[in-house]
C-alpha cells in the first residue's frame, strides 16, 4: 500500500510538473522561445530574464545596450535621427559591462545585428569582469541556444503564475507592452533640480548613492574581456560607444571620492584601444555643460531626461561629440576643469530656491 501510495504521488506531481510546463512553454511569458502572438509584457523586475530572448527572437538590425541611462531611448528616435533600420532597446537597469557581453553574444547568434549604441558607464566596468549587475548570477540557461537546461524556466511557479495571468487576461504592476520602449521609466519620475539635491550630504554625496571605489586595473581588465572581444570578433558590425551625460554633482561626487583622473584615464585608455578597430566611433557628452548644469532635466545626480536622450541621440546621428585619440586629452583636461570649479554650495542652494 505505502509503494503504491508514493508511486501515485510522484505520478501526479509528474504529471502536474509537465502540465506546468506544457503551459508555460505554450506562453512562454518571458519570451524565450518566440516572439508572442499576444500582446507582450516587459517586466521591468526580470530584463535579464527577458532580454535574450527579445535578443534572439525580435526584428530588428540595431540594438541599444546600455544601464537604466539608454532605457528611455526609443528604437523608432534612432531610426529617424540614423535614417533607417530597426532598433531595439535592450538596456538593463545596472546592466555591466558582462550582462552587456552575454546579451549581444545572444544577439549575434542571430546574424543580422549590423549596429549596436553601447552605453559606456564606468560602473558598468567595475567590481570583477565576470560580475553581473544586479548582484545576482545571470540565469545563463537562458542565453544559450539550448532548451535541455531550460527546466529553472519552465518548471517555474513565477513563470506559471505570469502565463496564467496573460491567458487570464489579468493586470499587474511593473511591466509595460510597447515594444519600442520597453523599458522606458521617465513617466513615473519627477525630473527637477530640487528633487536632484534632496537628501544630499554635500559632505557626502555618495551617502546616497553607496558607489563603491573603481580602479584603473578592475575597469581595464573587465573592458578587455567583455568588451573588446565583441568588437574585434564581429568587424562588419558597427559599435558605437557612448559616454552619458551625468549631471554636475555626480562630478562632485567623484572629487569627493578621488575618482575623477581614474575615470578619464580609463576613458583615454578605452578610446586608445578602440582606435584600433574601424567599426568603431566614440561620443563624449560627459562635458557639454548646457546639459549636465541643467539640474531640471535630471530625477537624481546621474539619470537624465528624455529630452537629453533625445538630443544624444540627434547628436549622434549628425556625427557631433566625436571622441577620438587626437581631442581626448582635451576633453579629458575640459571635464577635468567642470568638476574642479563647480560651486557645490552654490548649485544646492540654487536648486532648493525653485518652486516645487
Amino acid at each position: 500500500m505505502a509503494t503504491r501510495f508514493v508511486v501515485r504521488s510522484l505520478g501526479g506531481l509528474a504529471a502536474l510538473l509537465l502540465a506546468a510546463a506544457a503551459i508555460n512553454i505554450h506562453v512562454d511569458p518571458f519570451q524565450q522561445y518566440r516572439a508572442p502572438s499576444y500582446e507582450p509584457r516587459f517586466y521591468r523586475s526580470f530584463q535579464r530574464y527577458e532580454n535574450p530572448g527579445i535578443a534572439r527572437h525580435y526584428d530588428y538590425d540595431r540594438a541599444i545596450v546600455a544601464s537604466s541611462f539608454f532605457e528611455n531611448i526609443s528604437g523608432s528616435e534612432v531610426d529617424r535621427a540614423f535614417g533607417g533600420g530597426k532598433t531595439m532597446n535592450l538596456c538593463e537597469s545596472a546592466m555591466s559591462a558582462y550582462d552587456a557581453r552575454k546579451l549581444l553574444e545572444t544577439a549575434f547568434d542571430r546574424g543580422n545585428v549590423r549596429e549596436v549604441l553601447y552605453g559606456m558607464d564606468y560602473s558598468a566596468f567595475a567590481g570583477g569582469v565576470e560580475r553581473p549587475g544586479s548582484g545576482d548570477a545571470l540565469p545563463l540557461y537562458m542565453y544559450d541556444a539550448a532548451h535541455w537546461n531550460d527546466y529553472p524556466y519552465v518548471l517555474s511557479l513565477l513563470t506559471l503564475r505570469k502565463s496564467l495571468d496573460i491567458l487570464a487576461h489579468r493586470s499587474e504592476e511593473g511591466y509595460r507592452t510597447d515594444r519600442d520602449k520597453p523599458w522606458y521609466w521617465a513617466d513615473g519620475v519627477t525630473f527637477s533640480a530640487r528633487s536632484v539635491v534632496e537628501g544630499i550630504d554635500p559632505y557626502n554625496i555618495n551617502l546616497r548613492y553607496q558607489q563603491p571605489q573603481r580602479s584603473l586595473e578592475g575597469m581595464m581588465a573587465s573592458f578587455e574581456a567583455n568588451l573588446v572581444p565583441l568588437v574585434r570578433d564581429h568587424p562588419h558590425t558597427q559599435f558605437i560607444l557612448a559616454w552619458p551625460p551625468y549631471s554636475v554633482i555626480a562630478w562632485l561626487d567623484f572629487v569627493q571620492r578621488n575618482q575623477v583622473g581614474v575615470s578619464l584615464e580609463f576613458k583615454k585608455r578605452v578610446v586608445l584601444e578602440m582606435a584600433r578597430y574601424p567599426n568603431v566611433r566614440i561620443y563624449d557628452f560627459q562635458d557639454r555643460t548646457g546639459w549636465i548644469d541643467d539640474l531640471d532635466q535630471y530625477r537624481d545626480i546621474y539619470h537624465f531626461s528624455p529630452a537629453i536622450s533625445s538630443a544624444l541621440v540627434k547628436e549622434i546621428a549628425a556625427d557631433h561629440g566625436r571622441l577620438t585619440p587626437q581631442n581626448v586629452d582635451a576633453r579629458n583636461a575640459q571635464m577635468a576643469r567642470i568638476a574642479a570649479s563647480a560651486d557645490l554650495a552654490r548649485i544646492m542652494a540654487e536648486a532648493r530656491a525653485k518652486p516645487k
